[in-house]
């Protein structure tokens, strides 16, 4: 992406190409990088969504989650939970990404309306923590990546146990080569990232595929893979809680879809790409992981207290064939597809959010990179990742705290605003979206309202039904009472 930097004083807003004139705009809450696009840069068609959505999916945590889920429930019914739960986020994700299409800006400028131009900065920090912990824990499971690789060829390295941050040596030297990766593809911007998709998708996709053909033959045939039970008993609450903990892994790409979706040549492109992406592609992946996954419990009967550590790919390759190639190749494969979904989900957002909250002092696209990709070491996965609970305790919490934003999101612009905003008022102190000094109360207390009540049954038993619902829950909750405040509270 062309560096842009801000200028003092008054900025020249042109957004004729939308219907509405040529303004002057104080450089208070402005920066290029968050104001409309131009039509002529709006070039991202449905391929180009369909290979995002592939390169985020195809990753070693996507894997490990819906390892788990085998371990759990057996492969049919988590088949059916993953299904189920990116299916209904497509609706979502349609939705949101329909302001950032047809207006041309990104998430930290869409949520302006909802939550006034100051207001906008809590749901901009929640969504940037969030993405932000997503890609520590992206970033920690790539190094394990490659760490496994390098002990695989060169045995000596699994000795490099020295207490380094408290992880290993050899896993931390991993950790901090996958980070640069990140990095390296990060820094020239959103061109790149779609540049790099094109190559991660397919390349996840026929490496595992293989792999899958393989357990497939071992097993002789699907009959043994899907047969394999489950540890848990099913029942409504640990299913939805299930479904709703899938639904938080994509929970921050549900509120930033404009980031991506402001580059779409129309609102067909974003919407055929992303019924492409999410839910099939998601779900393929899922198919292929649950059946690698069933083939090794049923050869090797693993037991479910032992699951965080047979959910590897690039363990499982050698468990299966002792192939130091293959492991290599599924793994090389998988430090791919992982920087793929840790650039596109997880650090394009807090980039652009820093941006919109300092937007003269980080008023750049790199500077914003070097700045997010540092913060995200203060999230320390290395010391709590390998509890399967946590991570699942943790993604149901997520996906209320953002849960809450979004249903406002499409309240407000869907159904209280018809999908018309003003664009210069975006950056306009004293302007339509000022509200009370900048913030807009009834949004940040419906947002509250919406999500605290699963987070309360998270925290009292007796309420769990809460917690179970999670994501839906709170987009809903949050939807209603921001209508009623809107309409009652005057």
């Amino acid at each position: 992406m062309e560096e842009s930097k801000i200028s003092s004083g008054n900025i020249k807003l042109d957004v004729n190409e939308y219907g509405q004139g040529v303004h002057t705009v104080p450089d208070t809450f402005y920066n290029p990088n968050i104001a409309p696009l131009s039509k002529g840069v709006k070039t991202w068609n449905w391929i180009n969504y369909t290979t995002i959505w592939a390169g985020m999916s195809h990753n070693v945590v996507a894997f490990e989650l819906a390892g788990l889920l085998t371990f759990e429930f057996g492969a049919p019914l988590a088949l059916f939970i993953i299904g189920f739960a990116y299916g209904t986020l497509l609706i979502a994700l349609y939705l949101n990404g329909h302001i950032g299409a047809k207006w041309g800006i990104p998430y930290p400028t869409s949520v302006r309306p909802m939550f006034g131009i100051k207001g906008a900065r809590v749901p901009v920090i929640m969504r940037a923590i969030v993405a932000l912990f997503w890609f520590a824990v992206q970033t920690y499971v790539g190094g394990t990546l490659i760490n496994a690789v390098i002990g695989i060829f060169y045995p000596p390295w699994n000795s490099l146990t020295a207490n380094v941050l408290g992880m290993p040596e050899n896993v931390a030297i991993s950790m901090f080569i996958f980070w640069v990766l990140n990095v390296v593809v990060l820094f020239k911007g959103m061109g790149e990232v779609k540049d790099f998709e094109l190559v991660a998708g397919p390349l996840i996709v026929a490496t595992l595929g293989g792999l899958f053909a393989y357990a497939v033959s071992v097993a002789h045939g699907f009959g043994p893979l899907f047969s394999i039970s489950g540890t848990e008993t099913p029942s409504v609450s640990n299913i939805m809680l299930a479904i709703s903990s899938m639904a938080g892994v994509w929970a921050t790409l549900v509120l930033n879809i404009p980031d991506f979706t402001r580059f779409s040549k129309s609102q067909k492109d974003q919407f055929i790409g992303q019924a492409i992406g999410l839910p099939i592609v998601v779900t393929l992946f899922s198919f292929i992981a649950i059946g690698i996954v069933s083939t090794m419990i049923y050869l090797y009967h693993i037991p479910s207290s032992q699951a965080i550590n047979y959910v590897n790919p690039v363990n499982i390759m050698y468990l299966f064939t002792k192939n130091p190639y293959l492991s290599l190749l599924v793994g090389a494969s998988l430090v791919i597809a992982t920087i793929s979904v840790n650039v596109a989900a997880n650090i394009v957002s807090p980039v652009y959010d820093l941006i919109s909250l300092f937007p003269k002092k980080i008023s750049t696209w790199s500077k914003a990179s070097i700045i997010a990709a540092l913060i995200s070491f203060l999230y320390v996965p290395w010391l709590w990742y390998n509890n399967a609970g946590t991570i699942f305790d943790i993604l149901g919490i997520i996906g209320s705290g953002l849960g809450s934003i979004a249903g406002i999101m499409i309240a407000d612009y869907w159904i209280l605003r018809k999908t018309n905003i003003s664009l210069v008022d975006l950056f306009m102190p004293r302007g339509k979206y000022w509200y009370t000094d900048g913030y807009k109360f009834k949004a940040l207390l419906a947002m509250a309202i919406g999500f605290l009540l699963p987070v309360i049954g998270f925290l009292i038993p007796a309420l769990s039904f809460l917690y179970d619902y999670g994501w839906y829950l709170a987009v809903f909750i949050s939807m209603i009472i921001y209508i009623i405040f809107e309409k009652k509270w005057k």
